[in-house]
C-alpha cells in the first residue's frame, strides 16, 4: 500500500504547468501535454525543490520495492497482477516524465512523413516551424532508433502531437505489461516461481516512472527480446534467436542477447541461421526504407557514446582521476572510455565462451548487459530495463543484487537537481 501511494504521488504531482519534471514543458504547458492528472499537479513542480523531492520519492519507492521483493513468494498472483496493472495505468495517465524522447520519436516520424526527409540523415533542427520542434529533445541529432521502430511510428505523423503522444504512452504501458507477462511465462517454463521475477520487473521505478511514465520505446524493444527468450526457454530455439534478432531492428541494444541464445542452443547452427536470416531481413528493410544511413542505427554502441552522462562510470572515473592527478577530467576522458570499452570486450568474450561451454545463457546475457551499462559513457535510467528481466530469470542472486545496485545508482539520472 505504501509503495502504491508513493507511486501515485510521483505520477500526479508533476502534472503542473511549467513542471521541471515534465521536460517537454520547455515548449509550453498545454492541457494535452499535462494529461488527465493535471488536476493534481503540485504548484511547486516548477520550483527548485521539485527535483530533489522527486528524487526522495524515487528513493523511497526503490526501498519499498526492495521490501516487496523479500516477500514476493507470499503474495498471491491475483494481487500481483492487480497492483502491476493498476500502477501501469497510473503512469500511462501521467504526463511524459523526465525526458523529451517521446517527442523525438514523433519528430523523426514527422521528418519522414510530413517533410519528406530521411530521419537518419536529417535532425529535428531542420524543421523549426513544425509544431513538434519546441517539445522535442536532441534537436541536432539524427535518429538512433532501429528502422522497424521508425517505420512503426510513421502512421502517427498525420495524427498531431496530442494523439501521437498518448498513443505512444499507451504503447509503452501495454508493451511493459506484455513484458511482465512474458517474464512470468518464461519463469514458469524454467521451473521457477514467477512471482519474484514479475515483481522485480513490473514494480521497479525504472519500469514505471521512466519507461512507462516517459513513454520510452525500451518497453517495446525488451518485450521483443523477451518474446525470443520465452520461445527459447520453451524449446523453440530457432524461433527465439530469430525474434530476439528482430527486436534489434527496433533498437540495436536488443542484439546483445542474440549471441547468448545462439551459443546456448542445443542446435547452435540452426539458431545461428535463424538469427542471420532475421538480421538480413532487418538490414534489407533498413536499406529499402531509408538507405545506408539507417544501418548506422544498428550498431550496438551507436552515436550516443559521443555524449556523456554525469552518472556514467567512465565519467565518474575520469572525474576522480582529474581530482587526484594533474589535469582535469577531460584529460583522461578518452583513455578511460577506451579502458572501459576494452574491459567490456574482454567480459563479453569470456561470457560467450562460458555460454558455449554450457553456462546459463540468460545469466551470461544478464552479466553482459550489466557490463555494457557500466562501460557506457551515456547512461540513462530507462536503459535499466535491458537488464531487469534477464536478472529476474537468471536465478543468479549475485546478478539480482548487482541489478538492484545499478538501479539505485541510476535513480538520480534525468532528475533535475
Amino acid at each position: 500500500m505504501a509503495l502504491c501511494l508513493v507511486y501515485a504521488l510521483l505520477a500526479a504531482l508533476p502534472a503542473a504547468a511549467g513542471s521541471n519534471l515534465v521536460l517537454a514543458t520547455a515548449g509550453g504547458s498545454p492541457d494535452w501535454l499535462l494529461g488527465p492528472l493535471r488536476f493534481a499537479g503540485a504548484p511547486g513542480a516548477d520550483g527548485p525543490l521539485a527535483g530533489p523531492l522527486f528524487l526522495a520519492g524515487l528513493a523511497l519507492a526503490f526501498a519499498l520495492h526492495c521490501g516487496v521483493l523479500t516477500q514476493a513468494r507470499s503474495i498471491s498472483p491475483g494481487v500481483i497482477a492487480g497492483v502491476i496493472g493498476g500502477l501501469h495505468l497510473l503512469f500511462l495517465l501521467a504526463p511524459p516524465l523526465l525526458s523529451q524522447d517521446v517527442f523525438s520519436y514523433i519528430a523523426y516520424a514527422r521528418l519522414g512523413v510530413e517533410h519528406g526527409l530521411d530521419p537518419y540523415s536529417a535532425a529535428p533542427a531542420v524543421i523549426p516551424l513544425d509544431p513538434v520542434h519546441p517539445f522535442a529533445g536532441s534537436k541536432d541529432a539524427v535518429s538512433a532508433y532501429g528502422p522497424l521502430f521508425t517505420l512503426l511510428t510513421y502512421p502517427l505523423a498525420p495524427l498531431g502531437l496530442s494523439a501521437s503522444l498518448w498513443i505512444l504512452k499507451a504503447l509503452a504501458a501495454v508493451a511493459s505489461l506484455g513484458l511482465v507477462t512474458l517474464v512470468w511465462r518464461a519463469a514458469r517454463a524454467l521451473g521457477q516461481d514467477p512471482r519474484p521475477a514479475a515483481l522485480l520487473v513490473g514494480l521497479s521505478p525504472l519500469t514505471l516512472v521512466h519507461v512507462v511514465g516517459g513513454a520510452h520505446n525500451e518497453a517495446l524493444v525488451v518485450a521483443g527480446t523477451m518474446a525470443g527468450v520465452l520461445a527459447f526457454t520453451s524449446g523453440r530455439e530457432r524461433t527465439g534467436a530469430g525474434l530476439a534478432t528482430l527486436a534489434a531492428g527496433l533498437k540495436a541494444s536488443a542484439g546483445l542477447v542474440v549471441p547468448f541464445l545462439v551459443l546456448g542452443a542445443r542446435r547452435a547452427g540452426a539458431a545461428l541461421a535463424a538469427a542471420v536470416a532475421a538480421g538480413l531481413a532487418v538490414a534489407g528493410i533498413a536499406l529499402l526504407g531509408f538507405g545506408a544511413d539507417a544501418l548506422d542505427a544498428l550498431g550496438l554502441i551507436g552515436s550516443n557514446q559521443e555524449r556523456t552522462s554525469r552518472f556514467s562510470f567512465p565519467y565518474r572515473t575520469a572525474e576522480l582521476l582529474g581530482a587526484v592527478l594533474p589535469g582535469d577530467r577531460l584529460d583522461y576522458r578518452s583513455a578511460v572510455r577506451a579502458l572501459y570499452a576494452a574491459a567490456f570486450a574482454l567480459l563479453l568474450a569470456w561470457l560467450l565462451l562460458r555460454t558455449r561451454r554450457g553456462a546459463d545463457p540468460l545469466a551470461s546475457a544478464g552479466w553482459a548487459t550489466a557490463g555494457l551499462l557500466v562501460a557506457s559513457a551515456w547512461l540513462v535510467p530507462w536503459y535499466g530495463l535491458w537488464l531487469l528481466p534477464l536478472a529476474a530469470l537468471s536465478g543468479d542472486r549475485r546478478l539480482i543484487i548487482a541489478t538492484l545496485a545499478l538501479t539505485a545508482w541510476m535513480l538520480p539520472i534525468a532528475v533535475p537537481l
